[in-house]
This record gives C-alpha cells, structure tokens and sequence, in this order.
C-alpha cells in the first residue's frame, strides 16, 4: 500500500504526548496516530444503539422477574432427580 502524507495540527504540548505514548509503544507517532483511529473505529462500530440497550434492559429486568420460579424449579429437579438415585440405589443394594 502506498503512503500519502495527511498535515495535522497539534499543540507543541498534544505533539509532546503523542510522542511519549508513541515511544511507550515502541512505535512511531504516525503508527501511534493510525492505530488511534483504527481503535476508534472499531469502538464506535461497537457502540449499540439506545433501542438496543432499552431491550436488553427489558431482558434483563425478565430475567431477574423469572430467576426465583426457575431456582425453585431446579430445586425440584434435583430433590426429583436424588429420589429417582436414592430408588436405584436401593434397588442395587436389594439384589
């Protein structure tokens, strides 16, 4: 790919910090400046939309509503499921 030259316009005190994070990086203040904007790209094709968090906020108010029916449904599972083992298990020791 070849490069082209963007100008930008900083403060000497922007410019000075661009390139202390730049060399933390171990790269240049361009490299710097590009890998800022990819990942502010990538955050903003993350964002959701507010419709988007209103219905996960639905969703999870649901389940919270539901989370003590379905607690009480798999107490009774597993106090089923230990009767059915408890009967097998007598049943072995019977033989």
């Amino acid at each position: 790919m070849k490069s082209q030259r963007v100008t930008l316009l900083v403060s000497p005190e922007d410019k000075r910090r661009f390139k202390k994070l730049a060399d933390d990086r171990g790269v240049s203040v361009s490299e710097f400046i590009r890998q800022a904007v990819d990942a502010y790209k990538d955050a903003r094709n993350n964002v959701t939309s507010i419709e988007e968090t209103r219905d996960l906020a639905l969703l999870t108010r649901e389940i919270r509503q539901q989370l003590p029916a379905m607690r009480k449904s798999l107490r009774n599972a597993i106090a089923s499921t230990s009767r059915v083992l408890a009967g097998i298990e007598a049943r072995r020791s019977g033989r």
